[in-house]
């Protein structure tokens, strides 16, 4: 075949596939700089989501009226619900609302953190918290309902021995010494835990397994 046989050849196959190749690396650079823009972004996100938590910790640390405290942890929550900040947030918002005697606030705090927090262990612990001061209100019902969901993970123990707490609470014996037993089974119990718990099942005429 002839250079211009070669070269005509070419022609033909730019007009038949030259628009295809053309938006192909149109897409492949678009991905590209759309990836890199999302990672931009994401980095953005974080630091403003940072520079957000820090507001509130300073205004937490300050003595800063309660009204203060509160908007800006919860602006963090509003504005980064995705981040770690935010879940950080809010269940430090929590404990402050409990010490400032807002209790109602502070389980709704809570109750954002054990819904919608992005890192399953913020959540587990958001539910945890939650339940205890619940019981704590002597809501022991409802104590009940937010950890019928609760999933393994860090606090299985302390999920048992709470609802331990609450069957007892109830007059209810039977359940409250079984749960105490799981939560004598779940894995890497601190000791003090541990001691604590046998007294608790101790009190109920439960025996400890040796």
């Amino acid at each position: 075949m002839s250079d211009d046989e070669q070269v005509e050849k070419l022609r033909d196959w730019w007009k038949e596939n030259g628009r295809a190749v053309i938006a192909g690396i149109i897409i492949a650079v678009g991905g590209v700089v759309g990836w890199q823009q999302w990672g931009a972004y994401q980095d953005r996100q974080a630091e403003a989501a940072s520079t957000s938590y820090m507001h509130f910790i300073e205004a937490r640390e300050t003595d800063a009226d309660s009204e203060t405290v509160a908007r800006r942890g919860q602006r963090v929550m509003d504005d980064y619900p995705g981040t770690t900040y935010a879940a950080m947030a809010g269940l430090q918002l929590a404990d402050y609302q409990v010490r400032e005697h807002e209790t109602a606030a502070a389980m709704d705090t809570l109750r954002w953190v054990a819904e919608n927090a992005a890192d399953k262990s913020f959540r587990d612990l958001g539910r945890l918290r939650l339940a205890q001061l619940l019981y704590g209100e002597d809501a022991l019902d409802e104590a009940l309902s937010v950890l019928e969901d609760a999933e393994d993970g860090p606090y299985d123990g302390r999920y048992h021995e709470l609802r331990g707490d609450i069957h007892a609470a109830k007059g209810n014996r039977d359940r409250a010494r079984s749960a105490y037993e799981d939560a004598l089974a779940a894995d890497e119990l601190p000791a003090l835990r541990r001691n604590l718990i046998e007294l608790k099942l101790n009190e109920l005429g439960g025996g400890v397994s040796a």
